[in-house]
């Protein structure tokens, strides 16, 4: 049994092969030798990473009287991953606000990590001692509260309700009033 091949057919398959192995081989000979000589960081983009894209977030912070909650907006870099641009929401609420309102968390407050379940639970772990500078009482500490709540809930896709940890465990209270063990959801009565 013969595959009739003619010669021309044959000839083509041969041009198209060298083509490929040139084109491979100058691939690999680039990339190498840009990864040499480049100065670390640059050189030949990553064909993996996504463009970041920017978006409108409202962060929420206390008003002046620190009874309510108003809502100062910003242009962040959102990263693809929901649990990356929640904590750079909550570090951005950390950072404070830059017009005007009032801070909601301690300055030295650090979030060590948040993750999202299939059923929309933002865990919040926040490190021991984050709380330890709050100013205290009911108020402020619900206002620290929905400040996050509404900041993540509001702005994230994939995120219904709060739940808060701290030093990696379940928190019975954040500043001695309100009770953490259970999720947290929006509530839009604390914003002005």
């Amino acid at each position: 049994m013969t595959f009739g091949l003619s010669r021309r057919s044959g000839l083509a398959l041969s041009v198209v092969g060298a083509a490929l192995l040139v084109a491979m081989f100058t691939g690999w000979w680039v990339a190498r030798h840009a990864s040499e000589s480049a100065p670390l960081g640059s050189g030949l983009p990553d064909p993996h990473q996504r463009p970041v894209e920017k978006a409108m977030a409202h962060l929420y912070f206390a008003d002046h009287q620190g009874e309510y909650l108003i809502a100062e907006q910003r242009v962040l870099e959102k990263p693809v991953d929901k649990a990356s641009y929640g904590q750079l929401l909550i570090e951005s609420l950390i950072a404070g606000p830059t017009q005007g309102a009032s801070r909601t968390i301690p300055g030295d407050a650090r979030l060590d990590a948040l993750f999202i379940t299939p059923a929309e639970v933002a865990y919040l772990d926040f490190a021991a001692g984050s709380f330890s500078n709050h100013p205290g009482g009911a108020g402020a500490e619900l206002l620290s509260i929905y400040s996050i709540v509404n900041t993540l809930v509001l702005n994230v896709d994939g995120i219904r309700s709060v739940k808060f940890l701290i030093g990696g465990r379940e928190a019975v209270t954040l500043a001695g009033h309100s009770d953490l063990r259970f999720p947290f959801e929006v509530d839009m009565m604390w914003i002005r």
